[in-house]
């Protein structure tokens, strides 16, 4: 059921209980209150009646009339009481004059002197019955007021009737106008639900129109966040099945071609007679890129392994650090014929101590790789605030602007013949970022193609001593 139809008939229950009840109980409440003033009315007049009966009965004893008289007296009375001609009809006599209903009892059981009434139906009409017992001299007499009241209860039930038209009718208007309301309100929300079965489709640019209520125009804006973030999100996941997807070709790659270059050096000495300088030469080459392989597995598997995992960091004095990394790129800077300029700050730092070496010994690579020979390469490191900075920065060849998010990706790599040649697999920076992650910092890349590459990124520092920079 929509919700403008539930409206409706929630408020057209709600209108006809709560004004039904109301006005019926506000109409029986006028009816009680002139059916107490018609019995009022007729137990006075019997009221009346009654003394006045009593008052000519005695004024005729005191006057010394006979027992016959004053009976003439009361019958004459009786007539002229009769033949009244107000809504209220007289009788007085004795217990046969009083039995207008066929019920003896009601009458009979009046004491002396006291006074009844009820009410009463006799086919549609409807009376107000009040008897008095009176004793006057030797005799009971009943004094009895009958008054029609037909007229009240007729009323009564027209009144009732031509409410419950009027209710009926004035519920099905204002059912009607909240249903028009309703249906005005809740357009927004029809147009709502059409954008959200639009984005169930697939059309996640598809957003909410701006709503004129505040509570409605609030719920539009909250739901196009949310489409906003799904769209996001699904874009990401878009992204990252397509990473996953580059991954394992690029990965798949990157091992066939070691592998095809194992597999036929191998058949080479397999097959064939060669000489010693072949045989070394075929060795030599099986042995580089099975080497290729070593490091093309053990790198990926510390990414794996560092994106699941957490440190433990430890004091380091950039000093002594600084000393033992120079000696372990020492062979790195003949094999390339770069020199290496350090000038790195005294501190003591926080951090892995053999992830920090893994992670600036392979940006000292890059860079080395970068540079011609001859080129010189700066490793540099100051205290700023809470953090230690460290910098590489080489003059080597650079990177366009346009590849230096890409660079920290698995296996991509700028120049991919070159990167081969050297024994790269594009998985160093990818390495390298993983690692700062890990010390709650990222690589920051600067770099201008044929004038040098800058990559610097930060830890903790834990104690900073004033002196002069290592060199």
């Amino acid at each position: 059921m929509k919700f403008a139809w539930k409206i409706f008939f929630v408020s057209f229950l709600i209108t006809i209980l709560s004004f039904g009840t109301g006005g019926f109980l506000l109409l029986n409440s006028v009816f009680s209150s002139t059916l107490e003033n018609k019995i009022q009315n007729a137990t006075d007049s019997n009221s009346y009646v009654t003394v006045s009966l009593y008052a000519i009965f005695t004024n005729a004893k005191t006057m010394g009339y006979d027992e016959d008289y004053r009976d003439f007296i009361v019958n004459s009375f009786s007539s002229q009481v009769a033949s009244g001609g107000s809504d209220t009809k007289v009788r007085i006599g004795n217990l046969h004059t009083v039995t207008d209903f066929d019920d003896s009892d009601f009458a009979k059981n009046i004491r002396n002197n006291t006074r009844a009434w009820r009410v009463v139906q006799k086919d549609d009409n409807r009376f107000v019955q009040a008897v008095s017992r009176i004793r006057l001299g030797k005799n009971d007499y009943y004094v009895q007021s009958l008054t029609d009241i037909t007229d009240i209860y007729k009323s009564r039930d027209d009144n009732f009737f031509t409410y419950q038209i009027i209710l009926m009718f004035v519920a099905l208007f204002a059912s009607t106008v909240l249903v028009l309301f309703s249906r005005y309100i809740t357009r927004p929300l029809v147009k709502l639900s059409y954008t959200a079965q639009k984005i169930a489709d697939g059309d996640f640019s598809k957003r909410a129109e701006p709503a004129k209520t505040k509570e409605i125009s609030e719920l539009s804006q909250s739901f196009n966040s949310m489409a906003q973030y799904a769209e996001e999100y699904i874009e990401q996941l878009k992204i990252s099945a397509q990473s996953r997807d580059d991954f394992v070709a690029d990965f798949t790659h990157e091992l066939k071609t070691p592998l095809t270059s194992v597999i036929g050096y191998a058949d080479m000495l397999k097959s064939f007679d060669l000489d010693t300088s072949e045989r070394r030469k075929c060795a030599d080459l099986i042995y580089k890129e099975a080497k290729r392989l070593e490091a093309l597995s053990t790198n990926l598997l510390n990414i794996i392994v560092l994106k699941k995992d957490s440190i433990s960091l430890s004091a380091i004095n950039t000093q002594a650090l600084t000393a033992e990394l120079i000696a372990t790129v020492e062979f790195l800077l003949k094999k390339y014929g770069v020199t290496l300029d350090a000038a790195v700050e005294k501190a003591e730092i926080k951090a892995e101590p053999s992830l920090l070496k893994t992670l600036i010994y392979n940006l000292i690579d890059n860079a080395c790789k970068a540079s011609k020979a001859g080129q010189s390469i700066r490793l540099s490191g100051e205290a700023k605030s809470e953090r230690y900075r460290f910098t590489i920065t080489d003059n080597g060849c650079g990177i366009p602007k346009d590849e230096v998010e890409k660079i920290t990706r698995p296996f991509y790599m700028v120049d991919k013949s070159r990167s081969r040649s050297m024994g790269g697999a594009g998985l160093g920076l990818s390495l390298c970022s993983e690692i700062a992650k890990l010390h709650s910092s990222q690589l920051e890349i600067k770099s201008e193609v044929n004038k040098g590459t800058s990559v610097s990124f930060t830890v903790e520092l834990s104690l900073y001593k004033d002196g002069e920079l290592y060199e």
